[in-house]
Formats: structure tokens, C-alpha cells, sequence
């Protein structure tokens, strides 16, 4: 039996369902101390452009697969930050201790990083 019982209820057994008041509904009526209700219509992100979900998947194919035939070659070595491989002629050796692309080099621009491993000149 509940200890939540309405008024109007006399000798404690019900006939009525809606006497009682379930522990449920008193929890989700009760607001003392409760945060306030988050409107989830206001919540949800929208996106109201059209992603194409199956053309960065192929273009990610092409990256990899083209950094795999770099990386197969003898005179290539990996950038440092995008850990792209790319021909020696086309990295940048920082003095921190790393290679970098020339998109990482820009971005970096005269930043310091550090590195916890070295690459190998």
C-alpha cells in the first residue's frame, strides 16, 4: 500500500484508482527544489544545408589511398602534425624536431611546438 494517499479515501482500500496518487506523479509535479524543464524543441541542432555523406567517404578513400603510394616510397617521410606522408622535397624540418607539410607549416606559422618524440632528420 502507498503512503501517499488523498484525502477523501476513508478505510485505505480503493475502489477508485484515482484516489490514490502515485509516487510517479507526485515526483514529476513536485518542482521545490527541481532544475527547471529544458524546452528540447529549442535544443535540437538543425542543419539546414545537405551533407553528402558518400562523397567524403570517397574522398577520404583518395587521401589514403594516395598517402599509402607516397608512404611506399623510400624518400618520404610523414608530417609531424596531419601525419600525412609526403615526398622529403615538400616537408619542412622544424627545429622542435619534426616534419610538417606546407598546410601544417602555415598554420603553425612561427609557433613553437612541442614534441614528446622526435623524428629523424
Amino acid at each position: 500500500m502507498s503512503n501517499f494517499h488523498t484525502t477523501g479515501s476513508s478505510n485505505g482500500s480503493s475502489s477508485n484508482s484515482s484516489s490514490f496518487v502515485s509516487r510517479r506523479d507526485i515526483r514529476a509535479n513536485n518542482t521545490t527544489g527541481a532544475l527547471p524543464a529544458i524546452n528540447v524543441g529549442s535544443a535540437v541542432r538543425s542543419y539546414s544545408g545537405q551533407f553528402d555523406f558518400e562523397a567524403m567517404l570517397v574522398s577520404l578513400h583518395d587521401l589514403f589511398e594516395h598517402d599509402r603510394q607516397v608512404a611506399s616510397q623510400a624518400d618520404s617521410a610523414r608530417c609531424g602534425i596531419c601525419y600525412l606522408h609526403f615526398s622529403l622535397g615538400e616537408l619542412h624540418y622544424r627545429e622542435e624536431g619534426f616534419y610538417t607539410c606546407s598546410d601544417c607549416e602555415r598554420a603553425i606559422g612561427k609557433h613553437s611546438i612541442p614534441m614528446l618524440r622526435q623524428q629523424q632528420k
